[in-house]
């Protein structure tokens, strides 16, 4: 919520002027939302064939030692997002192509749809792997994956590229330029420039959802810079902790990884995670899929109910060297399962993406109507290009805006994932001749297949008992569809079956243009139906149905896999979310022209110069004890640091306005239960009030809802409540848990966090010599990067040095009564 609206809402209460209420109501309903200068209402719907991302191929050159299954760079190219180019043959529409990033192949030259209609140079192109959404790397449960990832961001000449957006460089960010506020040099801070940064951009690669070792997570320090000839003097390419799984790489611009996939058949996804600007780098297109398939929890265990033999989901994928599903149209009908990236984006009129550059844009005002003071002014607190949260008016499938997909009269499978930076998604799927809703078989979450197949419609979700589908434990509420935060992911079947040709189906978005708050949503905030609130649509056609059709197994005798649950746990962790104000800008708001003025001067509290706090200023996690949040930076010590093998319960006090997708690396969880907090007076000082979970019968925790009972990764926390999650914290290292509305992650609503080893660091059942020598040979290596090293904190003082070797020998211990050998 901007602070315009947060200064209108606290004004009412304490002022009661209801004008300000109504000014700001004004003119929000039913209204494309403003964005670049390519007004969304101008794009035709539903001209472009949905691009159906293929399997990333293999790496068959290598540019250096040692090998890797995959080298994947990442680039800067022109991609046909829009209407026109290779989706406009008979130039009826003719907008221009969008320059992007992504990944693809490092051997692979750029994208040519030249001799298909489109123009050199722009994706997608059967004879590149670049391409945004990126292709698909498919991976199978307990076999690794290498990857190196290369920094390609330069031009023809090998100079750098500089960022398409405005970079931010008051927040803390990767700062390669060593210009840190506070006076220091060193990467990794809050920058002393207040203009936007120009150089070149750094990058590290983050498998979201991946059970992997901490070096290859994808830590948010752990960046480095293109291998560019004009590097400036004085700049540090890698960040402050850089490291790779394999050093002996050789090849400048890169990182070498390496993934265990030890974990779930499930629906991951790869994409950008430097410090401080990933919204941004996100924002200009590198991301992609990641499946896992096979083992116990793969599609095979999955049964009929009916036979009890192995179940047909509906199928194939799209497979390396079966065919082009873009361009190929016969392998095209054959495929059934499609993964689905559903992103929102803003466009100017020579085709280029919009993200702002202005505080102004997201408070709704033009930039000479926020008259307050920015970072570096001493007087200011506010970074000056950094938008709280950002919404824009398309909807962007699989890299085209509002797409549509021709389909057999079959069931499909759909991997879907919310690639907003900050929108919150409800989705349905509505049929648009009998305007009838038809439902999602929700089959899988996050990390894997849920316990039990769940029908979702809004308002509904139900599970099959005694051969019908009743209610499932806990109802939605009403208005309730698909909902997904940013990041989460659904495994889903829709059943076109027996609908005649030429149907269109519809999928839409009745989730909020603004800041989502959770149900019941206010009417002024629902997506516009003309532009957000629609996102593809699906059309049916006979001829392309296949006789394998007709042997999928209906969702309704899906019998899934199920992953044994969470150990109960005596170990409570309480975290808390919070939104920072102005600690120096006081504000107040016109009533007729919505213009914010800071109030100069000395400020005593806000109110008493009847103005309030500019907000948010910053959001942050933070700690809970004795009822009280503390809130903290990123900075701050790290505060969540539990034993690996330990289990968990994560208890996260919402004290916000706003729902928060909060997601954990390294570790799938269950969620547990919601409870309704309440506040109270703190005891030791009655004037003062804490949240608490709610004591009354009628305000008790909810368990979770049917399709969230599978493991997530990612969780939407509500405001004004506890979200509860339980996970198994299995590999030391140093890892970080965020918010997922990534303009918050990059304004400090992120921490780190380590998995420490016991004592008994070779986990050999007895505390000793070797235990202590492994431990010496850590300690003495000034090379080890904090990744790895601070998992041997044995003390819990956050270092490790000789007080941890003094720990592990006052905790040897016995085996079977004799001193360890």
């Amino acid at each position: 919520m901007s602070t315009k609206k947060k200064i209108m809402r606290r004004m009412l209460f304490g002022v009661g002027l209801t004008l300000l209420a109504q000014a700001g109501n004004a003119g929000l309903a039913g209204a494309a939302l403003p964005g670049g200068t390519l007004d969304p209402l101008t794009i035709p719907k539903y001209v472009i064939p949905l691009v159906i991302p293929p399997e990333m191929p293999r790496s068959t050159v290598q540019p250096g030692a040692p090998a890797a299954d995959y080298n994947i760079a990442v680039r800067q190219f022109q991609q046909q997002i829009l209407p026109g180019g290779i989706w406009d043959p008979a130039g009826l529409y003719n907008l221009p192509a969008t320059t992007v990033w992504s990944y693809g192949l490092a051997e692979d030259g750029p994208p040519d749809s030249s001799g298909l209609g489109g123009a050199a140079g722009v994706a997608p192109a059967p004879n590149s792997t670049f391409n945004y959404p990126a292709f698909t790397v498919e991976a199978t449960s307990m076999l690794p994956t290498s990857v190196r990832w290369i920094n390609d961001l330069v031009d023809a000449n090998g100079n750098y590229l500089p960022h398409l957006f405005a970079v931010d460089q008051t927040l803390h960010w990767a700062n390669p330029a060593m210009e840190c506020m506070d006076g220091t040099m060193r990467t990794d801070c809050s920058g002393l420039s207040a203009l936007p940064y120009t150089g070149p951009v750094p990058i590290v690669t983050h498998v979201h959802g991946a059970h992997v070792n901490a070096v290859s997570d994808g830590y948010p320090e752990a960046w480095w810079l293109p291998d560019a000839v004009n590097i400036p003097a004085g700049y540090a390419t890698t960040g402050t902790l850089f490291d790779q799984f394999d050093r002996t790489n050789t090849v400048p611009g890169s990182a070498y990884y390496a993934y265990e996939n030890d974990q779930a058949a499930a629906t991951i996804w790869y994409h950008d995670h430097a410090m401080g600007m990933t919204r941004l780098n996100v924002y200009a297109g590198p991301a992609g899929f990641w499946l896992i398939r096979g083992g116990a929890f793969g599609d095979a265990g999955v049964l009929d109910a009916t036979t009890g033999l192995p179940a047909q989901l509906p199928g194939p994928a799209p497979v390396f060297g079966a065919g082009d599903p873009n361009f190929d149209p016969a392998f095209r009908s054959t495929v059934r399962e499609i993964p689905i990236a559903i992103q929102d984006r803003s466009f100017n009129m020579d085709g280029s993406l919009f993200y702002p550059d202005n505080r102004a844009f997201f408070e709704g005002l033009a930039p000479a109507d926020l008259q307050i003071p920015f970072i570096p002014d001493p007087a200011s607190d506010i970074a000056p290009f950094w938008n709280p949260e950002a919404f824009f008016n398309t909807m962007v499938v699989n890299g085209a805006v509002w797409p549509e997909l021709t389909v057999a009269p079959a069931k499909y499978r759909f991997r879907v994932l919310n690639g907003c930076s900050s929108r919150f998604l409800n989705l349905a799927v509505v049929n648009q001749t009998s305007g009838l809703e038809m439902p999602f078989n929700q089959i899988g979450s996050d990390q894997g297949f849920l316990s039990e197949v769940v029908q979702v419609k809004t308002g509904s979700q139900m599970v099959f008992r005694g051969n019908q589908w009743v209610p499932g434990p806990i109802a939605p509420h009403p208005d309730q569809a698909m909902l997904m935060g940013p990041a989460e992911r659904v495994d889903v079947i829709i059943d076109f079956g027996g609908l005649p040709d030429g149907t269109r189906i519809r999928l839409i978005n009745t989730g909020p243009d603004a800041p989502f708050t959770g149900f019941p949503l206010d009417p002024a905030v629902v997506a516009d139906p003309a532009t957000t609130g629609q996102v593809m649509e699906f059309v049916v056609d006979s001829t392309l149905s296949q006789p394998s059709d007709a042997t999928a197994t209906a969702p309704e005798n899906l019998l899934l896999p199920v992953q044994a649950a969470q150990p109960l746990t005596p170990n409570i962790r309480q975290l808390s979310l919070n939104e920072g104000q102005s600690n120096l800008v006081c504000v107040t708001v016109d009533a007729i022209t919505g213009v914010v003025t800071a109030v100069p001067g000395d400020i005593p509290p806000c109110a008493t110069v009847g103005a309030v706090p500019f907000a948010p200023r910053a959001a942050f996690l933070g700690t809970v004890a004795a009822g009280m949040s503390m809130p903290m930076m990123w900075m701050d010590q790290v505060s969540e640091t539990p034993l690996s093998g330990d289990t968990e319960t994560w208890e996260i006090y919402n004290l916000t306005m706003d729902a928060h997708p909060i997601h954990l690396h390294l570790v799938s969880f269950e969620v547990v239960d919601r409870q309704p907090l309440v506040m109270v007076p703190d005891p030791a000082d009655p004037m003062m009030l804490m949240p608490m979970p709610a004591a009354d019968p009628a305000l008790a925790a909810v368990p979770a809802l049917a399709n969230e009972l599978g493991y997530k990764d990612t969780v939407i926390a509500y405001p004004g409540e506890v979200t509860r999650i339980r996970a198994t914290f299995d590999q030391a290292g140093l890892y970080v848990w965020h918010c997922h509305i990534i303009e918050h992650e990059d304004n400090e609503m992120m921490r780190p966090y380590v998995v420490r080893h016991t004592p008994d660091i070779n986990n050999s059942g007895c505390v000793d010599r070797i235990d202590l020598k492994e431990l010496l040979k850590v300690i003495r290596d000034r090379q080890m990067a904090d990744i790895i090293k601070l998992a041997y904190d044995l003390n819990n003082d956050g270092k490790v040095n000789t007080a941890d070797a003094r720990f592990l020998i006052a905790n040897f211990t016995r085996r079977f009564g004799r001193p360890c050998p």
